[in-house]
């Protein structure tokens, strides 16, 4: 049986199919060198002369490896003009002439010169767009630095945001220990005086508002310290930044502040420009308070010319019965 390799005719090998990324000018030069290729008389080293010459044995009779023989047959190399040259001169020696070949000598190192040409501009436009995805990656490496260095602010931040607000809530907490320890030191007022169901269902009375004396130095002693502990709140508020810290200190320091304190602060943050401020910390002071510190801090709001915010106060108030204290034991005035 004839092999599969004898029935295809002599130097089917140079036929060679293109890649889509070879340039016209290396197909044009890679044509021509596979009709030249059709034209040598292979010779062995041995000095054997086969009718059916391999790729193998004309890449070695050209004094090339195979793989450079193909390569140049592909179009996807450009050979040097020195081995275009010698290719031309073996095939046109073993063919004959050069009138054989279809193509002169000179013609064919034209084609080679261009597709040389073709590939040095190719060149340069990979070369550009190297440099081009260079600057890219430069500037994307030069943003993720800087996005790493905003992540790291906001980690510390976020770092001294947690510790002011644990600092805050142990304050708060000290000051509920502080009220439940004043509170339960209050003696009994004589009215309540009686059996214990009475007491129990009646609510803790409420002392009228003692105008202040004039020169009262216990008085203005206690307005210094809280406008100093307002004024620390009030920059807290204002530096807080984010609105989730910002709520958060509201609502610590709506816990926190007595009524005068709340009332100065808000006249501080009205003086501020801090309308919303204000407003949130009124809304807050109101619902979470019980009944006698709002009345006491909408007193103290009226008596320094603050009469809507007094208003508010006592208006939310109104809208959210007992505070969240009272209604987390049970003691909620009943309105």
């Amino acid at each position: 049986m004839t092999q599969r390799s004898s029935s295809r005719p002599p130097f089917a090998w140079v036929e060679k199919d293109f890649g889509e990324d070879v340039l016209p000018g290396k197909r044009r030069l890679a044509a021509a060198l596979q009709g030249i290729c059709r034209h040598l008389v292979v010779t062995t080293p041995e000095g054997v002369t086969p009718a059916r010459p391999t790729q193998a044995q004309a890449a070695k009779y050209l004094h090339v490896s195979e793989t450079t023989l193909l390569r140049y047959l592909k179009g996807e190399r450009v050979p040097p003009e020195k081995g275009a040259a010698r290719i031309y001169d073996t095939a046109c020696r073993d063919a004959g002439g050069g009138q054989k070949l279809g193509i002169t000598r000179e013609k064919l190192l034209e084609l080679r010169e261009r597709a040389e040409q073709e590939r040095c501009a190719n060149c340069s436009r990979s070369r550009d767009a190297v440099h081009a995805a260079g600057q890219k990656l430069r500037a994307l490496r030069k943003t993720h630095e800087e996005l790493k260095e905003t992540h790291e602010e906001l980690e510390r931040s976020a770092a001294e945001q947690e510790r002011e607000l644990r600092e805050l809530r142990q304050h708060a907490i000290a000051l509920k220990q502080e009220v439940r320890r004043l509170k339960a030191a209050q003696p009994t007022p004589a009215r309540e005086a009686g059996p214990q169901k009475f007491r129990v269902a009646e609510h803790p009375a409420t002392l009228l508002p003692v105008p202040r004396r004039q020169g009262d130095r216990q008085q203005s002693k206690n307005e210094a310290l809280a406008a100093r502990d307002v004024g620390r709140r009030a920059e807290e508020l204002l530096h807080s930044g984010r609105p989730d810290s910002t709520l958060a200190l509201l609502r610590h320091t709506a816990e926190a502040c007595a009524p005068l304190e709340m009332a100065l602060l808000v006249r501080l943050l009205r003086t501020r420009e801090q309308a919303e401020l204000a407003d949130n910390l009124v809304h807050i002071y109101a619902r979470d308070r019980t009944d006698q510190d709002v009345v006491r801090a909408a007193l103290l709001l009226h008596e320094h010319q603050a009469t809507a915010d007094a208003e508010a106060l006592l208006r939310t108030a109104a809208a959210h019965p007992g505070s969240a204290l009272s209604r987390g034991d049970g003691s909620g005035s009943t309105r």
